[in-house]
């Protein structure tokens, strides 16, 4: 049997982005209260918002032990997509049909080529990223766009009890992942897929068709995720999203708990992990950080969660020893 103490170990360690979230914010309030002003918690929590929706992508993902590097460039093209159709007059509800059309059937081909083709998902999201890169600068033909469509100002920038809606839709995709993973049959075999994909197998999954599947979902994510951008931020350009985006995205999955090794991974702790995200940088800022070198304080904060993802694994599989 588990030792009372290693069980309540355990469970420190499954609260730690919650412990973490909670300690850089008592510093930062010791630091500079400014970080942690009224206003200021509430831009935090609004600039979370596509942060967390791409993250709840890639942690799906990630839960099975792959990768979608084009998650970043596909928001951007998605977002650049959807902006171009809506100046050339197709209307909003036709614009948002076919950039989800086209996510479906960009992430639907990642899940085919990874699963049938057996070529790595690190390899086939590189490429695919490459392919969306020089898609967007073919449809970006007018460079900026300025979008004034009222249905997505009211979602992005008008506010209710002080409250961007943003965030309230992005709670309502939120409790949505939460509802998919926990409770349906989809989230349930994407845990058994990343645990152990030979047992999955064996237990009757079907792998194969399971990870498309997931790939498929990646892509309803990035699609969501420029939604959420191009309400927040109504001036489209080709750099919105990109590189920056996804790895601010990896930095909450893996800061929220959800494990590079696959099998482990929670909703509400990649929100938290977002909510992390969004802390620092707006910290950073109001110390004064030079912008260019936001990118290397981000890639330190990967590196750090890496290491820490690893060393939890490995205590986590200590404390579980006894009762083996």
């Amino acid at each position: 049997m588990i030792s009372s103490r290693n069980l309540a170990l355990k469970r420190v360690l499954d609260l730690s982005p919650l412990i973490l979230l909670v300690a850089l914010m008592a510093i930062f309030a010791i630091v500079d209260p400014r970080v942690v002003s009224g206003q200021s918690l509430i831009n935090i929590v609004s600039q979370a918002t596509p942060i967390a929706v791409l993250a709840l992508g890639a942690m799906i993902v990630l839960l099975t032990g792959g990768i979608d590097l084009a998650a970043g460039v596909g928001v951007a093209f998605c977002a650049v997509l959807i902006a171009s159709l809506i100046d050339a007059g197709v209307g909003l509800p036709g614009s948002l049909a076919i950039g989800l059309a086209v996510m479906l059937i960009v992430g639907l081909v990642n899940g085919l080529v990874i699963s049938l083709l057996k070529i790595p998902p690190f390899v086939t999201t590189l490429a695919a990223m490459v392919v969306l890169q020089g898609a967007t600068l073919a449809v970006a033909s007018k460079g900026v766009l300025m979008l004034k469509d009222p249905t997505l100002r009211f979602v992005g920038i008008e506010r209710s009890v002080g409250i961007p809606h943003v965030i309230f839709a992005t709670l309502a995709v939120v409790i949505a992942a939460a509802v998919l993973m926990r409770m349906t049959r989809f989230g349930l075999r994407t845990y058994a897929l990343g645990s152990d994909a030979a047992a999955a197998e064996l237990a009757g999954i079907p792998v194969t068709r399971h990870t498309i599947l997931i790939y498929t979902a990646s892509g309803l994510f990035v699609f969501l995720t420029a939604v959420v951008m191009i309400c927040r931020v109504p001036v489209v350009t080709p750099n919105i999203g990109g590189t920056s985006l996804l790895l601010d995205a990896i930095a909450a999955t893996v800061l929220g708990g959800t494990s590079i090794f696959g099998g482990r991974g929670t909703v509400w702790g990649t929100v938290v992990g977002a909510l992390i995200v969004s802390l620092l940088t707006t910290a950073l800022r109001i110390f004064g950080t030079d912008p260019s070198s936001l990118e290397l304080y981000k890639g330190a904060i990967i590196m750090a969660a890496l290491l820490a993802d690893t060393g939890m694994t490995y205590t986590k599989a200590r404390l579980l020893e006894p009762a083996r």
